[in-house]
């Protein structure tokens, strides 16, 4: 059993009164085994009340064991995220693309609000103040959830490692998410054929290909800028998508951490996606142009290593100053737009949404029916005319029993 005392040579009667603090004096789970552990509340009756609420505490956790020791909950959220993370690397849990992605959001989006804070004392009230903070700062649901997916992680770990008592993301309920994870994209941001032409034609020469990888076959930035003569089958017209460009990856000698992963969003098996006609003369041009190196025929090579890859910054500030170029500032334009022009522009012409989701790289149909359906020209008339001409098509056909049977009559009649 836990005490409540003072450490004071007062007599015990005069404790109420006397000017020293309270003590709470407990052995932790393990019987005498167990450390001996102290805390201190101020003096006077309101410290006494605390201190006895205190010690009810303790000897109930150890009860029920739940117990946990103070100063593990005492430990900033900053502390346990770096245990955590480091933790991840030491079970090969985490990829060094994926260490380097945690410890930005970290930076951007955790540390500012439970950086230093003890992690013991986070409650699920935090964590929804947390997300309300994320969308006043325009964050997109589907962002939000994301990272609400790794504090929940974070606190397990916290609770499994018996660093916190409660996992106040339990009550937060995390993994549950009220938004849609995407959101519908508005018509104004899908660019024109016009605009996309002219940002092929402001783009420095060198990535001018990327545009139309984007815009005529649906690639994301990173598998458009892994394009390859390897994986495109001339013959057949087919491009076989199944790698992408990452920032994170170990480029050695370069001190630059880019490099090409054999597997993209969604899929490690990747896709084959039809490659148009537009897209075929922009491959041609750069290879008879510029060539390719390495030994799958890469397109596109570091601006200032030889045999390297280009960084995604780099190919970013080719398409800002494209877009400068070209005079589009005020369209807000950025390189997954030109995935938006592909979706509208293969919606508009017809091509089932299955077939669609499939050239995307989409996980679903429901994640290209959410975002574009909408973009559909005309949906709304064509369904009225659907039903109005099945209702035209009956009544047709009623007509024609009316008039058709009492003449087969009379003329079996005759």
């Amino acid at each position: 059993m836990g005490s409540v005392i003072k450490r004071c040579e007062c007599q015990v009667t005069a404790w109420d009164r006397c000017p020293h603090p309270w003590l709470v004096r407990w052995r932790e789970p393990g019987g005498r085994s167990g450390r001996q552990r102290e805390k201190s509340f101020e003096r006077g009756s309101a410290g006494k009340r605390l201190a006895e609420k205190f010690e009810r505490k303790v000897e109930r956790e150890k009860d029920t064991g739940s117990y946990i020791d103070p100063k593990q909950s005492q430990r900033t959220f900053a502390d346990v995220w770096q245990e955590w993370l480091n933790a991840g690397a030491d079970d090969n849990a985490l990829a060094e693309s994926s260490r380097v992605q945690y410890r930005s959001i970290y930076k951007n989006h955790f540390a500012e609000f439970f950086g230093t804070r003890a992690i013991g004392a986070i409650t699920a009230s935090d964590i929804t103040q947390w997300e309300t903070a994320q969308k006043e700062k325009g964050y997109k649901p589907y962002g939000i959830h994301t990272r609400k997916i790794i504090l929940a992680s974070v606190f397990k770990y916290a609770w499994e490692a018996e660093i916190i008592a409660r996992n106040p993301c339990k009550k937060a309920d995390p993994r549950k998410r009220k938004d849609p994870a995407y959101r519908p994209i508005d018509p104004s941001e899908v660019p024109t054929t016009g605009e996309v032409e002219a940002i092929f034609e402001s783009i420095r020469p060198y990535y001018r290909s990327s545009i139309w990888s984007m815009a005529g076959c649906g690639h994301r930035v990173g598998e458009a800028l892994a394009l390859c003569e390897a994986k495109w089958d001339q013959e057949t017209g087919f491009f076989a998508v199944n790698a992408q460009l990452s920032t994170f990856g170990e480029n050695e000698g370069a001190g630059r951490k880019t490099a090409i992963r054999s597997e993209v969003k969604w899929s490690r098996n990747g896709r084959l996606v039809p490659v148009p006609d537009i897209a075929r003369s922009a491959w041609s041009d750069h290879l008879s142009t510029y060539g390719t190196w390495g030994d799958e025929g890469w397109f596109y090579e570091s601006e200032t290593y030889a045999g390297r890859f280009p960084a995604r910054t780099t190919f970013q500030t080719r398409w800002n100053k494209a877009i400068e170029k070209a005079g589009l500032e005020d369209r807000k334009l950025t390189p997954k737009s030109l995935r938006h022009y592909f979706a509208s522009v293969a919606i508009g012409a017809g091509v089932p949404l299955p077939e669609l989701a499939k050239w995307m790289g989409h996980a679903s149909s429901k994640t290209t029916e959410h975002v574009y359906v909408h973009l559909l020209p005309g949906a709304e008339e064509r369904i009225k005319g659907a039903v109005a001409l099945a209702v035209a098509t009956d009544l047709s056909e009623a007509l024609a029993r009316v008039h058709v049977e009492p003449l087969r009559a009379l003329s079996q009649g005759d």
